[in-house]
């Protein structure tokens, strides 16, 4: 009995784990580094995330890191880009 309880935990560890492997199988490739000649960017293929290459020239150093870029997904995420920049006047 206790033989038996002991294959059983072990085949429910195995397909367990078996189950897991596609979710990381769907992780390779997730993050893609693309560039224009100019600039480079982070792409996260799950989210839609991107993030540009930046240098801080106003450190020692002039370190490089990964700033988030703003995304507009609908009309409302508007509102805080015109609240910070503001419109141009009309010519």
């Amino acid at each position: 009995m206790r033989t038996m309880l002991m294959i059983t935990a072990l085949c429910l560890s195995v397909v367990m784990a078996a189950a897991q492997e596609p979710v990381l199988a769907q992780q390779v490739g997730r993050y893609q580094i693309t560039g224009n000649g100019r600039d480079t960017f982070l792409f996260d293929s799950a989210t839609g995330n991107v993030w540009s290459l930046t240098q801080f020239s106003d450190f020692n150093r002039d370190p490089s890191a990964w700033v988030p870029m703003f995304r507009l997904n609908s009309v409302s995420d508007t509102s805080p880009l015109l609240s910070e920049y503001g419109l141009k006047p009309r010519r």
